[in-house]
């Protein structure tokens, strides 16, 4: 018997389609275990992993816990520095929000059982990441966590912008990220990490991706850590722009064109034509 959640996720991804909330609610996992089942067979059905698994992960969840999902590289963009990004309204199954994190890139493996010094020592590149978020249903708010889990943990993709510093280091444990959009500052000032450290939750993440895919976090494998300043909500024609010391400036757009933009769309990659 198949699980009509499954289909109707692996369909949302290859038409752009969006479940009614009623829809997703009823659909949605009993639990994180059940959730983390549904990502593994949306994957499955959409060809994104060989039998190595994931080389991008993304992590978040409510504070005080951790949950993920894996992201194939056909969802993950790598901007050069100073590139303004246009997004696009009709690339969205529902909505386009954005967040800053960071993203690792790991010099070597984590293996279970590794620790937050083992993953620190990893850690050989760290990229500002732009996740854009999105939700195959109506009305996330309303969704049970569960849901939201199932359904790539509320991700279209990301965006790893401008050249990355070498190594981990200490000082990003807080950064402070000036966020704005159009004309308005919406953030500034030093953060601390939902988790206190930014890279505390790549121990349990080993574990995790062993448990789902029989293999560990292997050298090469990038891991956004998790927004640092919340979802922000994006109309049509507004500008998003990040600045944070040490990385190149973020300049992203929803439909409006900037000057030497680069114009990005997620969806393209799955979308079935007739």
């Amino acid at each position: 018997m198949t699980n009509p959640l499954i289909d109707l996720l692996s369909e949302a991804w290859t038409t752009g389609s969006a479940m009614s909330t009623e829809q997703a609610t009823k659909l949605a996992p009993a639990d994180f275990p059940s959730a983390y089942r549904v990502q593994q067979k949306v994957a499955e059905a959409l060809n994104w992993f060989d039998e190595t698994g994931p080389k991008f992960w993304k992590l978040g969840g409510p504070k005080g816990g951790s949950t993920g999902a894996g992201v194939t590289d056909s969802l993950v963009r790598q901007v050069p520095g100073g590139t303004p990004v246009q997004l696009f309204s009709d690339d969205a199954c529902n909505f386009t929000a954005l967040e800053v994190e960071l993203a690792v890139r790991l010099g070597r493996t984590l293996e279970p059982g590794c620790t937050l010094a083992d993953a620190c020592s990893a850690v050989a590149e760290v990229y500002l990441a732009i996740e854009v978020c999105d939700l195959r249903a109506e009305n996330w708010q309303e969704l049970p966590l569960t849901y939201r889990l199932a359904d790539q943990q509320m991700s279209r993709g990301f965006l790893l912008m401008g050249k990355p510093i070498a190594g981990w280091k200490d000082e990003l444990k807080q950064i402070a990220p000036a966020i704005s959009i159009n004309d308005t500052l919406i953030s500034e000032g030093l953060l601390t990490h939902p988790l206190d450290h930014p890279l505390a939750a790549l121990p349990w993440l080993a574990n995790l991706s062993v448990a789902l895919y029989g293999t560990p976090l292997t050298a090469g494998t990038v891991i956004a850590t998790g927004t640092w300043a919340g979802m922000h909500l994006l109309a049509p024609g507004d500008h998003f722009r990040v600045a944070v010391d040490g990385f190149d400036r973020v300049n992203v757009t929803l439909d409006a064109e900037a000057e030497g933009s680069t114009a990005v769309r997620f969806l393209d990659a799955f979308k079935q034509t007739n």
